[in-house]
């Protein structure tokens, strides 16, 4: 009997409840169109209009609710994804947390270490699924990064170095208007809104690398600012030292004020060094350089998003922590934490800091 109600839960679509209908809502709704086992039930955003047009694009008409309280009470929702600005993530994932919903919440879990350890301690007491949306893991790049690393073909890690210069992000991402000054800008310029330049956009480097490494954070030392753009307080160049207790350490540097510019991903090991060349993963080492064995049958075949809600889902249903769960994303979180510690306050960062 066990059995046959885990096999009928199996078969139930998730019933899900997404707030925040922004530019970035649309991977999301696009990937619940590609699983069959995913059933939007409810909409959140302060714009009805967003609602409306969202609706009509859905097999089934969605509950709609202008308070994302009502969402989170509504019975009829098991899972609550979150795809608002990060200045909103904490109180809206331990609100969910609390009313008994499953959530998976866009990258970054929360602005501060403090608010992201919070969500940590909430999920284990209440034993709710949480996810955290960093996707890059199921892409092919990460994928073909972690398979190499991981097979030991390079050896032990001992640096990362890793560059992400573009151009500037989305100029018409949502408004934020600052309480305290009444400025009104993208919340992506606003401190208080994103958090920092490096844990809105390079948590997923950070992600990548905390994978590869797998041992968490000793120092970190940190130089940036706000260079080349006017009216924001988000930096628009970094760069970042960090050493693992496991001996690895990072070099890594961003900037969004260089289009063309390119990012790239240089690992060292005592064996070699994987770098990609015109598109292939490299072993530069004694002798003649060589193609990275990869098993492509384990490589990614579906779109990220698709990929990450699909083992998710799984994982509400198995009720088995995922992947993306709040230990792995303050791994990631706590190179940008820490960046931001080091450069206002002009200091090394270490362990202790985050104890």
């Amino acid at each position: 009997m066990a059995g046959a109600s885990l096999a009928a839960q199996a078969q139930q679509p998730v019933a899900i409840g997404v707030i925040g209908l922004g530019l970035r809502s649309s991977a999301h709704l696009d990937a619940f169109r590609k699983l069959a086992e995913a059933k939007v039930a409810a909409l959140s955003d302060v714009d009805s209009a967003r609602m409306a047009k969202v609706n009509e694009g859905l097999p089934s008409k969605a509950a709609t609710y202008t308070d994302y309280r009502e969402l989170i009470r509504d019975k009829n929702v098991g899972v609550v994804v979150i795809v608002t600005p990060p200045y909103l993530h904490h109180e809206m994932t331990m609100e969910a947390l609390r009313a008994g919903k499953d959530v998976l919440v866009e990258k970054p879990m929360a602005s501060t270490y403090a608010q992201a350890a919070e969500i940590q301690r909430e999920a284990r007491r209440s034993g709710r699924i949480v996810a955290v949306g960093m996707q890059r893991r199921y892409s092919r790049n990460d994928a073909e990064y972690q398979q190499v690393i991981d097979s030991g073909q390079i050896g032990p890690i001992r640096l990362i170095t890793y560059h992400e210069f573009r151009g500037d992000w989305n100029p018409r991402t949502a408004l934020y208007t600052d309480p305290a000054t009444g400025k009104t800008a993208s919340w992506r310029f606003s401190k208080k809104a994103a958090g920092s330049s490096e844990l809105e956009f390079s948590v997923h480097a950070f992600a990548m690398v905390t994978n590869m490494v797998k041992a968490p954070l000793a120092r970190l030392a940190a130089s940036g600012g706000v260079v080349h753009y006017t009216g924001r307080d988000t930096r628009d160049v970094s760069t970042i030292i960090a050493d693992f207790s496991s001996g690895a350490r990072l070099d890594y540097s961003f900037s969004c004020f260089a289009p063309g510019g390119g990012s790239a991903c240089i690992v060292l090991g005592d064996k070699g060094v994987l770098r990609r060349e015109q598109g292939k993963l490299i072993i530069f080492g004694d002798g003649k350089p060589r193609a990275a064995e990869i098993d492509a049958g384990r490589l990614p075949a579906e779109d990220p998003e698709v990929l990450m809600y699909r083992e998710f889902f799984r994982n509400v249903r198995e009720r088995r922590p995922s992947p993306l769960g709040p230990d792995a994303a303050i791994e990631a979180s706590k190179i940008a934490y820490a960046a931001e510690i080091s450069i206002s306050e002009n200091r090394i960062v270490t362990a202790k800091d985050f104890a």
